[in-house]
């Protein structure tokens, strides 16, 4: 904290505080140790945390201090003046991003099995895509819809295609076999993104990854990057799954989504 030169260091002590509880996930923690994190008098942090609890941002148990549910109400209000499509637009040009792949923003449909595309970014080599904007994809061949599912839990993941078996077929790639889908979809989880090698479009390989957090806030989005299958090699593949990560690492934030 940087109180010696804030312009109201009661203010910045309060923020402070709710940053120490926020780190809690829901547990409380008693005024010793808020004050020992904090680097503070007992008594100093005792009267900012009733003035808190007076305004509803903390709770008081009998264990000590947690957040209030008034935050709740503050969190609504900020994500409700969110636009995922104008934060994915203005985050891929304050990075660069992938200037030569078309990035992709996707989210499930309300079926939960196929991707809309809600957004696109085309860069110097642009390519011919099955995904138009507001077109739905089967999630099941693509990179983003892969990428999404493989955050389902196995149970919920075969409730979703219970009778939809073989699965969509785009292409000869095309997965439609429901356990090499769920070998595909363990696979993601493991090096943390999903592959569409030619699988939605021949030709072309997507890199997908979902967007940290979104799913806790109501909505899943993934982010993806297609190019040529040809202008790939190992050495790109690595380089744009660390820029993928970075990108919807920071729409992630600016969506005020919770860590995952």
């Amino acid at each position: 904290m940087s109180q010696e030169r804030s312009l109201a260091p009661a203010v910045t002590r309060a923020a402070a505080i709710l940053d120490v509880l926020a780190e809690q996930r829901g547990q409380v923690m008693s005024l010793t140790e808020l004050a020992r994190r904090l680097g503070l008098a007992k008594s100093s942090v005792s009267n900012i945390c009733n003035a808190l609890v007076e305004s509803g941002l903390l709770r008081r148990t009998p264990e000590g201090f947690g957040l209030g549910r008034r935050l709740v109400g503050y969190a609504e209000a900020y994500l409700a003046g969110i636009d995922i499509i104008h934060e994915f637009q203005d985050v891929c040009r304050s990075r660069g991003a992938a200037p030569e792949e078309t990035i992709q923003l996707a989210v499930l449909d309300e079926s939960g099995l196929d991707v809309v595309y809600l957004a696109r970014r085309d860069g110097r080599h642009p390519v011919i895509l099955a995904s138009q904007i507001g077109r739905p994809l089967p999630a099941t061949t693509t990179a983003t819809g892969k990428a999404m599912l493989a955050e389902l839990s196995a149970e919920e993941l075969r409730s979703r295609l219970a009778g939809r078996t073989p699965l969509p077929r785009l292409t000869p790639r095309s997965v439609t076999d429901l356990t090499e889908l769920e070998r595909d979809l363990a696979a993601a989880r493991e090096r943390g993104y999903a592959v569409d090698d030619g699988e939605t479009v021949e030709g072309l390989l997507c890199l997908a990854m979902t967007v940290p957090g979104t799913s806790a806030i109501g909505q899943a989005a993934a982010v993806s990057f297609t190019g040529l299958a040809t202008r790939s090699s190992a050495e790109r593949r690595d380089a744009r799954v660390a820029e993928l990560r970075e990108l919807t690492k920071e729409l992630g934030t600016r969506m005020g989504a919770p860590s995952p």
